[in-house]
């Protein structure tokens, strides 16, 4: 098999700090015809890198002739009780597309995480996106479940009438124990208590009450509404309190901005049919991916 020069000089690695600006600028070029789109400023990007606990020191990259031309941000982490690394975006610049990168970078780090005692890789991927697809079933990983981007365009639907008893009221510290109670499933990696955590500085927390007991919660992007976490008390459910909590999210976000819902499990019909009665819709779909290592 012919190998070109340009190939041979592919040498796969991991990064470091001081690689942050073509970092930044390479992530920008492939994704720049993602299939949905998916623009960052640098502060997006740092935010995105904190949200996921992404390590550049363990993020994997490809050079050729000397420029990066492809990447895997890689987040580390504990996930369902087992040690994980997980895939927070890897990408290909269009002009090194087809040339086996995103696979050498997988094959490269994979063995190295396995024998630091990671136990699973995880990722999530738009079910559209057939050729990483393909890639990721190549490479061993399984479909776990699949994941709804919902999103409200204009005014919020209002199908329940919302109990004057119900006030919401923002709050410094998630109580997990409590909050984790109201659960109908688990949340995905960058909504999950740790990713909240690190991202603190940049969320809002809104929990209703009624009387002095908390009932229900929204944990949200402050300004734009974007929801990583919703649950209702199951003996307060059909009372108003999930569309309170909406209401309230809405009420805070910036002009030009629509309501959205990240990563919710597809799984669970009553969250999606309550959302869809309260006029979201499914903006895309992905599958949430994890390999054994």
């Amino acid at each position: 098999m012919h190998i070109s020069e340009e190939t041979a000089l592919q040498h796969c690695c991991f990064l470091g700090e001081e690689h942050f600006d073509a970092l930044y600028s390479t992530f920008t070029e492939a994704f720049s015809d993602y299939v949905y789109p998916f623009a960052l400023t640098e502060s997006q990007f740092k935010n995105h890198l904190l949200l996921n606990g992404v390590d550049l020191s363990r993020t994997a990259a490809c050079f050729a002739n000397g420029r990066l031309v492809g990447f895997s941000l890689n987040g580390f982490g504990d996930w369902d009780g087992v040690k994980t690394v997980y895939d927070a975006g890897s990408g290909v610049i269009p002009s090194h597309r087809r040339r086996h990168i995103c696979q050498s970078m997988f094959e490269m780090m994979l063995p190295l995480f396995s024998a630091e005692g990671i136990g699973q890789c995880l990722l999530e991927v738009i079910t559209s996106n057939i050729p990483a697809i393909s890639l990721y079933e190549k490479l061993g990983f399984h479909v776990q479940r699949e994941l709804a981007l919902l999103q409200c365009d204009g005014e919020l639907r209002v199908p329940t009438r919302v109990s004057k008893n119900i006030v919401i009221r923002a709050v410094d510290d998630p109580d997990w124990e409590l909050f984790s109670g109201f659960w109908d499933g688990l949340p995905s990696w960058q909504n999950s208590p740790a990713a909240i955590a690190r991202s603190r500085s940049n969320k809002t927390v809104n929990c209703a009450f009624v009387g002095e007991r908390c009932v229900g919660y929204i944990i949200y992007s402050s300004n734009y509404g974007r929801a990583a976490q919703m649950a209702v008390d199951k003996e307060y459910r059909h009372h108003g309190v999930g569309t309170a909590l909406l209401q309230a999210m809405q009420a805070d976000m910036a002009d030009g901005y629509s309501m959205q819902v990240i990563n919710i499990d597809k799984n669970l019909p009553g969250a999606m049919q309550f959302f869809h009665d309260h006029g979201f819709y499914e903006r895309l779909v992905q599958y949430e991916m994890v390999l054994p290592l």
